[in-house]
């Protein structure tokens, strides 16, 4: 049995919030001033002309989730969203996001150009790694503003090469909505989407808990090896949401590359399959053939067993969508009998099928 989740609204319960949103560990807030808003990204103080009326949204989705909870949709330019995602992005927030110009991969900056965007958003795993040419440095020379994802922040700002993540994963969707919401003039929406956060997962929070957690391995792609996520990643603070833990939460990275073998050591007792909704139909086939098909898993009880479950990946890039992989995974560990019944549901639940 392969358990497909896609998400109906979990039932809420108030929960504290961590440091206080945008001010917290990494230091991030928001305020208003003369010359527009000035918040810290990344460790880095800003200030931004604002409301920012034209948005584009690269690296993975790049919080197009957390953009559309706080109602900025007509303030979106371009994305890089595969159009399949729509129907996802729509069943969460509202229409408005099929109408959205897309960026083809990979990147240029003249396709960032052409958009005459203000505020362009990108993470470090992604178009502000360098590989396509777009920096932060590119942009400001063309007048750009830029806002760095908080999940993919530099441990050390000074090393292109240094390892991401410098702050809790629920802590990085509570800091994007509380500058979204400050950069595009949508404050009363953050507020309320980040005290919907708050309560849904101190419902994830009572739940109960079984004497183990089931460890879970996320599958993101690989055929030789294997891209996942690590302590700093968005799937650290969705498993454990869930009740889970995360078979790589000692690797001090976001996302990364494993050996199979590497998983087989680390006995996972559910394996999560993202959907990357790329328009080929075989995708999750291919990649559930490709974990039954290696030596050192089909063994396992997860392979044997049919432990798998099939999320699509827009909830597991950094945002607001998040909680709805949290609450469909934890669904999905109560049908699997991996956790005492929760009576959460994910949104979708049935997905794929």
């Amino acid at each position: 049995m392969v358990v497909r989740t896609l998400p109906t609204l979990a039932a809420a319960a108030a929960a504290l919030l961590l440091a206080g949103c945008g001010a917290d560990a990494s230091g991030d807030s928001a305020s208003d001033d003369t010359d527009g808003v000035s918040l810290t990204n990344c460790d880095i103080e800003k200030t931004y002309a604002a409301p920012v009326e034209r948005i584009v949204a690269t690296s993975n989705s790049a919080n197009i989730g957390t953009l559309l909870r706080v109602g900025a949709v007509d303030q979106l330019a371009a994305v890089a969203l595969n159009p399949d995602n729509d129907e996802i992005m729509t069943e969460l927030y509202g229409s408005g996001i099929e109408d959205v110009p897309r960026l083809e991969s990979p990147i240029s900056l003249e396709a960032i150009v052409a958009q005459t965007p203000d505020l362009l958003i990108g993470s470090y795993s992604g178009l502000f790694a360098g590989s396509s040419g777009v920096t932060e440095e590119v942009a400001a020379e063309r007048d750009i503003d830029t806002y760095v994802i908080s999940d993919s922040c530099r441990q050390d700002p000074d090393d292109t090469s240094s390892a991401l993540g410098t702050m809790d994963p629920w802590t990085a969707v509570r800091t994007d909505l509380e500058n979204y919401g400050a950069l595009t003039g949508h404050e009363d929406e953050a507020s309320e989407a980040i005290e919907d956060l708050d309560e849904r997962l101190g419902a994830l929070e009572d739940a109960p808990r079984p004497d183990a957690a089931p460890k879970v391995l996320l599958f993101d792609s690989g055929t030789d090896d294997l891209y996942t996520s690590g302590h700093n990643g968005p799937p650290q603070g969705i498993i454990d949401a869930a009740g889970g833990e995360n078979v790589f939460a000692d690797e001090d990275t976001t996302w990364f590359r494993a050996s199979w073998e590497a998983v087989a050591s680390r006995q996972p007792d559910v394996i999560v399959v993202l959907d990357y909704r790329s328009g080929d139909e075989n995708e999750v086939a291919t990649k559930i053939d490709t974990i039954r098909q290696q030596p050192a898993l089909r063994d396992l009880p997860a392979v044997a067993e049919d432990r798998i479950v099939v999320l699509p990946l827009a909830l597991f890039t950094s945002g607001h969508p998040n909680i709805e992989a949290a609450e469909a995974l934890r669904t999905s560990f109560d049908d699997l009998g991996l956790t005492p019944e929760s009576g959460i549901e994910g949104r979708f639940a049935g997905y794929g099928r």
